[in-house]
């Protein structure tokens, strides 16, 4: 009886992980966008103030304004035309500003259900050899974010351990998305070592650090330890998509 409550607490436990997971993966892509609008300061510090500077920043400003009212429930009918407008800029505006676009666009067809629209334009930014390699790295980011509760687990996990380098801008985030990857697949033991890593780096945003003393709150208190030689390995639900 004793190891039946037990699996009955582990499946419990490992569900309330799962919750928690979903939850803050919500939160995380909420502050995306944000990082997505942030990115426009980049851009306009990198290029010269000219009249064609200044028109594109005025135009990609109104097409994300747009955007941003489109994706409410009350704003849905400017849906086409915000993504023509961004559309439009993304093919026919100063190289910079095509980027920033893009991941407006994306963040946008993803919003308005456009999946694999969203994700064929942040593939795009990735690959583009001439955008700068923190936005190249960013629509990787949050494309994978965006497909961590459904997406192949396999595939986005090589794609984000690209971004895990100690240099890299936004290597913490990407982290706590293999994390709940991890989670999802049943992964607990590298789940738990990575967010008890990101309580404890320095430099890891607050946001993130909560995030993972939360989660790791979920797991069993040995799931961070290394197996017994003689355990059996965890088992990781299959992908089925």
């Amino acid at each position: 009886m004793p190891d039946i409550f037990d699996e009955v607490e582990e499946d419990l436990r490992a569900e309330r992980a799962k919750s928690l997971g979903r939850r803050y993966a919500g939160l995380a892509i909420a502050a995306m966008v944000l990082i997505v609008a942030g990115t426009f300061g980049y851009v306009v510090w990198q290029q010269r103030s000219t009249d064609t500077q200044n028109q594109a920043a005025a135009r990609f400003l109104d097409a994300a304004k747009l955007a941003d009212h489109a994706a409410t429930p009350s704003g849905t009918a400017d849906g086409p035309a915000a993504i023509a407008a961004l559309s439009q800029l993304a093919t026919q505006a100063p190289a910079g500003y095509q980027v920033l676009a893009r991941l407006r666009l994306a963040a946008l067809q993803w919003q308005l259900g456009q999946t694999r629209q969203a994700i064929a334009t942040w593939q795009s930014v990735t690959d583009d050899t001439g955008a700068p390699q923190m936005l190249r790295d960013l629509a990787t980011l949050t494309s994978a974010q965006r497909q961590a509760d459904t997406g192949n687990p396999i595939l986005l996990r090589q794609q984000l351990e690209s971004l895990t380098g100690p240099t890299n801008p936004w290597r913490s985030m990407a982290e706590q998305v293999i994390a709940l990857l991890d989670l999802r697949t049943g992964n607990t033991h590298d789940a738990a070592t990575i967010m008890r890593r990101l309580t404890l780096e320095p430099g890891v945003p607050q946001g993130i650090r909560t995030m993972a003393a939360d989660l790791l709150t979920t797991l069993p208190p040995d799931a961070a330890n290394p197996p017994t030689p003689h355990a059996a390995p965890a088992k990781t639900a299959p992908y089925h998509g």
